[in-house]
C-alpha cells in the first residue's frame, strides 16, 4: 500500500512540474513579444462544430496590458485596453462599455496575451505540446473555458482558439505579423464619439 501511495505522489509531483514548466514557457514566449501588430481572420463554429461566421480585422499589443483589437468585417467592433481600463465599442448600436481590466480578462482572454501580472495565470491550468499551449480555466462558471495558443518556429504567435463554456469555438489565424510596429500615440486610448451611449462599469 505504501508503495502505491508513494508512486501516486511521484506521478502527481511530476504532473505538477510539467504544468508549471508549461506555464513558465508560455509566459516567457509572450514576454518576448513585447509589442507587435498583426491582421487576423476568425472562424466561428457552433457547439456541434458547424461553421457560423467568418470575421477579420487587426490587432496591436504593447506589454504590459495595452491592447487594441479591431474587427472590421462583417461588423465593426473595437476593444481597447490602456493597461487600467478596457473599452468595448459597438458602432452599430452606438454604445461603449468601460470595465476595469481585471474584470475584462475573465471574458476577454486576448488580454492574457498582453498581461504582465503573473498572478492572473493562477486561475488557469496550462499544458503544452509541440509549441501549442492549452490554457484551461479553473472556474467552471467562467464564459471562456479553454484558450489554445500556437507559436511558429520563429516564436511568433500564429494561431489561437477560444472555446466558450457552451461549446462555441472561435479560431483565429494571424498574418502580417510585425514585431516592431509604429504605434500611434493614442493607439491604446479610446474617446467615445459624440452621441454614443457610455456604460461605465468602473
Amino acid at each position: 500500500m505504501k508503495k502505491v501511495i508513494m508512486a501516486g505522489m511521484m506521478l502527481w509531483s511530476a504532473s505538477t512540474q510539467v504544468l508549471a514548466d508549461a506555464a513558465t514557457d508560455l509566459q516567457q514566449k509572450l514576454s518576448a513579444l513585447g509589442r507587435f501588430s498583426a491582421d487576423f481572420t476568425q472562424q466561428v463554429y457552433d457547439e456541434s462544430g458547424e461553421p457560423m461566421q467568418t470575421a477579420e480585422g487587426s490587432m496591436q499589443l504593447a506589454r504590459p496590458d495595452r491592447f487594441r483589437w479591431h474587427t472590421t468585417s462583417p461588423d465593426e467592433s473595437l476593444i481597447v485596453s490602456d493597461g487600467t481600463d478596457v473599452w468595448m465599442y459597438d458602432p452599430f448600436v452606438e454604445q461603449v462599455s468601460i470595465v476595469p481590466l481585471e474584470q475584462a480578462v475573465q471574458n476577454t482572454p486576448f488580454l492574457l496575451i498582453s498581461g504582465g501580472d503573473k498572478a492572473r495565470w493562477q486561475n488557469y491550468r496550462i499544458s503544452e505540446q509541440n509549441d501549442t499551449y492549452v490554457v484551461t480555466s479553473k472556474d467552471p462558471a467562467e464564459l471562456i473555458q479553454r484558450f489554445t495558443l500556437r507559436f511558429n518556429n520563429q516564436g511568433r504567435l500564429a494561431r489561437f482558439t477560444v472555446v466558450e463554456s457552451g461549446g462555441q469555438r472561435s479560431e483565429f489565424t494571424l498574418s502580417e505579423f510585425n514585431t516592431s510596429p509604429e504605434l500611434a500615440a493614442n493607439a491604446f486610448r479610446f474617446t467615445p464619439p459624440a452621441g454614443v451611449m457610455v456604460d461605465d462599469q468602473r
